[in-house]
């Protein structure tokens, strides 16, 4: 099969503070379902900053973290970048998110506290009351306050727009969540690095766990799908996993690429869901029913980390190794030829609680058979973004 090359010469956009883009398009050969597009570059003006965490704005821009460098960005769409520095020192921004009052939030991982930022850049910080807590993933809550997770200190907690904190224990030791997002029936869902597990918790503070399929799968992020179930990606395993929120019932799809080191997951423009391949260096989308496409990103070994859906309807993520944000552009297109027949498998499992949390929830699914793509190839036509190496690396 021939494939047409058409290469985009790196360009300039003017974009604020020195920000340079490249863009190149991203062509995968016919199996099930052909998709093309346009992935763009956009390199951080302050280098080795360590793109991390990555939101949709109520700006229309695009926030993110920068975990090295000790602050948060927002880009537009058409790629100029502004930065502001957190008033602490060496703080670890994490992950980001909006809050009420259209407030941008975020963890800061290193220096235990909760920043939060207006649209104009000016920053707040809140300190949590648990040393060495290790804030990470962050949400806004049905509630209106803001959720977050403690990795270090196996605790989920929840912080007022005022900046009161109230701490709530995982039932599981050394659990390690991380990731956390609002899912149906006023629960937050979390994941637990730790134990292999997902979790939801009310907003009462009541708790119940669910472990997956596969052991040592090393839950990391999680998000609501288009379908109703929570999705989340499984770093240890190189797989992605569902979770019916009423049933308990998890479905796990293997990802083509082998080590994938999947991370950021987020619900897509398009009625599907996307993830990040840290160390596969490459973009996937899931359908809903566990189809799998992925796209090789232009920049080399440049640890894909978070991602969104932009106010543009573009996916936009962080390349954590790069420090570079990029943005793709995505055109779904007809094709012919044939995918690999591949068993979903779903287990249900009995959610548990520890003294005085809720009962748990139990169900049950049948086995899905799935249409995985498994071999799709991406041919990638061009080059983007310069990779640089690292003072120090966080834990995607």
């Amino acid at each position: 099969m021939k494939t047409a090359l058409m290469r985009h010469a790196p360009r300039n956009l003017g974009l604020g503070l020195g920000a340079a883009a490249v863009a190149s398009v991203v062509a995968l050969l016919p199996v099930a379902a052909a998709t093309t597009g346009t992935i763009t570059t956009y390199v951080i003006p302050t280098s080795n900053s360590q793109a991390n965490g990555i939101t949709k704005g109520p700006d229309g821009n695009v926030w993110f973290t920068e975990f090295n460098s000790s602050k948060i960005g927002k880009i537009t769409p058409s790629g100029a970048i502004t930065e502001y520095t957190v008033p602490t020192a060496d703080s670890g921004p994490r992950n980001i998110a909006v809050g009420p009052g259209g407030d941008l939030w975020f963890t800061e991982f290193n220096s235990d506290k909760i920043g939060k930022s207006t649209t104009s850049g000016v920053i707040t910080e809140y300190s949590v009351p648990t040393a060495n807590s290790g804030p990470r993933g962050i949400v806004e809550g049905p509630d209106g306050n803001v959720w977050f997770t403690e990795f270090n200190t196996n605790k989920i907690a929840k912080i007022t727009p005022s900046g009161v904190v109230t701490e709530y224990n995982v039932p599981s030791a050394n659990s390690g969540p991380r990731s956390i997002d609002i899912g149906p029936g006023g629960y937050m869902w979390f994941t637990e690095q730790g134990t292999s597990k997902v979790a939801k918790i009310n907003t009462a503070g009541v708790i119940t766990e669910y472990a997956t399929p596969t052991p040592n799968s090393v839950p990391a992020r999680m998000t609501a799908g288009p379908d109703g179930d929570m999705w989340f990606t499984e770093n240890g395993a190189s797989k992605v996993g569902k979770i019916n929120p009423t049933t308990g019932a998890i479905t796990e799809y293997t990802i083509p690429t082998a080590s994938a080191f999947p991370v950021g997951i987020a619900p897509g423009p398009d009625g599907n869901v996307w993830f990040t391949e840290n160390t596969g260096n490459k973009i996937g989308r899931v359908t809903p029913s566990g189809v799998i496409t992925e796209f090789n990103v232009p920049t080399a070994n440049s640890g894909p980390q978070n991602i969104t859906t932009g106010a543009d309807g573009n996916i936009w993520f962080t390349e954590q190794n790069a420090g570079n944000v990029a943005k793709l552009d995505v055109v779904v297109t007809k094709s012919t030829g044939t995918g690999t027949k591949t068993s979903g498998t779903t287990t249900t499992t009995t959610g548990t609680g520890g003294t005085g949390f809720g009962a748990p929830s139990t169900g049950t699914s049948a086995t899905p058979v799935v249409l995985l793509g498994v071999g799709l190839a991406a041919v990638v036509l061009g080059t983007a973004g310069v990779t640089s190496r690292r003072r120090r690396r966080a834990r995607p």
